[in-house]
């Protein structure tokens, strides 16, 4: 939202005083410290000629959060014990278990024209002091609706000991329309629970904005 805002070269204190948000709150959602209500989103998808594609990253968004939620209702009703047996986090996770992006193909911003695929890298670092096994880098929220990002379901996160650099490559798809568009991703284990599920570890994701030809 802060991107489309200074490229259009709308200052924040314009765009509260047009938008009828308060400059506090507007700065708040942009630094994102707090959540943007639908209306703001599409006041910001309208203005900057963004279409729909913010509306649809919080549409995406929401649906992650709902799917993980139902995966801990579901531990719950199991009345399985998170700490013991895995719950709503993994059966080997650890709190000394840690994972950095070190490097990436794809840079976010990049111009892709509509509906092409490509293959997008990331490099991950197991920079705790657990071994990594049989995890994934897995999406999060749909991965085929229409007009959205196209990516898999999820890719293979190669075994890791502590200290070591992977690589995971995915292709995506660009979408059918022009504008600003993301995927997200988590590393989760093999049935989707997240290794680092607390707002401390942002999301891998991969940002791009399409375009009609190169």
């Amino acid at each position: 939202m802060r991107e489309l805002r200074e490229a259009a070269g709308v200052p924040l204190t314009r765009a509260a005083a047009e938008s009828g948000w308060d400059k506090g709150h507007l700065s708040r959602v942009e630094r994102g410290h707090t959540k943007p209500s639908r209306e703001l989103t599409e006041w910001y998808d309208n203005s900057f000629g963004a279409g729909q594609s913010l509306v649809n990253q919080l549409m995406e968004l929401d649906a992650a959060v709902r799917a993980g939620r139902d995966v801990s209702q579901r531990d719950i009703r199991r009345h399985v014990q998170p700490v013991l047996l895995g719950g709503s986090v993994p059966i080997d996770h650890h709190p000394e278990d840690r994972a950095e992006l070190v490097g990436e193909t794809v840079p976010d911003g990049t111009r892709v024209c509509r509906d092409e695929q490509f293959d997008k890298a990331w490099e991950i670092l197991n920079s705790g002091e657990r071994p990594w096994r049989d995890r994934w880098l897995t999406r999060q929220g749909a991965a085929g609706i229409p007009g959205w990002l196209r990516s898999p379901t999820r890719e293979r996160v190669p075994d890791a000991a502590p200290g070591e650099t992977v690589t995971v490559t995915m292709r995506l798809q660009a979408p059918p329309q022009v504008g600003a568009s993301t995927a997200y991703f988590k590393i989760t284990d093999d049935v989707g629970r997240l290794y680092y599920p607390g707002l401390e570890s942002p999301p891998i994701y991969c940002t791009i904005f399409t375009v009609d030809s190169p």
